[in-house]
């Protein structure tokens, strides 16, 4: 079990890419990662949540009014999986926060890092300080995660076990990156995806497969004669149904009905019956019709598991297509509450 975590104060040993942290929570076309603002201030509130951490940020214009910026952060549950640890980010502090501007000019930026009154600095990503030697360079936030490793090691059964990511790789994460062969239907309804105002942006509402793209830990959990894929994002539980004669529901739901078999140690589930709307994050349509096929694969001493996502859906696919990522067991994780609250 998670004991605590440990402010440490010196390098972050996590990388991530630019932008990357926050994709699987539909930010594409909200903030522009291409882009670099600063702005100093002073922090008016915190709340960090899921599936998004907020900073207000109070900052004096030339004329000596104020303006409150709406700070973006990743989620509570994406520093933990991290290994970054906040408190030291605290209400009151004078600040300087860099980050992505909003797309379409409001007083809102996706952090990326904090100057702290201290003269250290919290990044909610990367390995490297942004602001430079003499004003800062010096990191604070990692964070030593002590757990019971050894009972985490006992438990551990085949596939059975937590599984984690690897975000500084990009063949970890992310998985959705576009370019499926899209048939002209699947095109319209790209077409028609508005980054703002979509369902993605509330809570639990990522569906098969979507889901899958959580960098957050997941566990395979027996349940009689079913396996139960328990995923930190959203509290999410999808049962695998591992008896053949298993009988679908009629109706359609956001994760489906999926039925799964061993061949060898890898684990096949394949899932219909899924009524989820978007394939990924960026608005890519789905229909009704649409069937996955998941092959996860572990490694001689499952310390890594292979994930292969074979995706049918003739209205907005041209052909069936593979997406891959992979997981590694990592056995002082553990699959927490996810506890979401919703942004807009």
């Amino acid at each position: 079990m998670l004991r605590f975590l440990r402010l440490v104060g010196f390098t972050v040993g996590f990388a991530v890419l630019g932008g990357v942290a926050l994709a699987h929570h539909s930010q594409a076309g909200i903030f522009d990662s291409r882009e670099t603002i600063e702005l100093k201030g002073v922090i008016k509130s915190i709340s960090w949540r899921n599936p998004h951490g907020q900073i207000l940020l109070d900052v004096a214009n030339a004329d000596g009014s104020h303006t409150v910026w709406d700070a973006e952060t990743a989620s509570i549950a994406v520093m933990r999986n991290r290994g970054a640890e906040p408190s030291a980010v605290v209400v009151g502090d004078n600040v300087t926060i860099s980050g992505a501007p909003s797309v379409r000019g409001r007083n809102e930026i996706l952090v990326r890092s904090v100057l702290l009154s201290s003269g250290y600095e919290f990044t909610f990503g990367g390995a490297q300080a942004y602001f430079p030697e003499g004003k800062s360079g010096r990191i604070v936030g990692r964070a030593t995660i002590e757990a019971d490793v050894s009972a985490a090691t006992a438990k551990a059964d085949g596939i059975f076990r937590v599984w984690s990511t690897n975000m500084a790789d990009p063949a970890a994460f992310p998985m959705f990156k576009g370019g499926y062969p899209l048939t002209a239907a699947g095109r319209a309804g790209l077409a028609q995806w508005n980054p703002r105002d979509n369902s993605l942006l509330k809570c639990g509402t990522k569906g098969t497969p979507l889901i899958m793209i959580s960098p957050l830990p997941m566990e395979f959990v027996r349940a009689g004669d079913t396996v139960v894929l328990k995923l930190e994002e959203y509290d999410t539980v999808r049962t695998i149904h591992m008896n053949p004669n298993a009988a679908a529901p009629k109706e359609h739901t956001l994760l489906g009905f999926s039925r799964g078999r061993f061949e060898g140690a890898t684990l096949v589930v394949e899932t219909d019956h899924i009524a989820a709307g978007y394939f990924d994050h960026e608005g890519t349509p789905m229909s009704d019709d649409i069937n996955v096929v998941e092959r996860f694969t572990p490694n001689a001493d499952y310390t890594r598991l292979d994930y292969t996502l074979t995706t049918t859906d003739p209205k907005n696919f041209e052909r069936p297509f593979d997406l891959k990522r992979y997981y590694i067991w990592k056995p002082e994780n553990t699959v927490h509450p996810y506890e979401c609250l919703d942004r807009f």
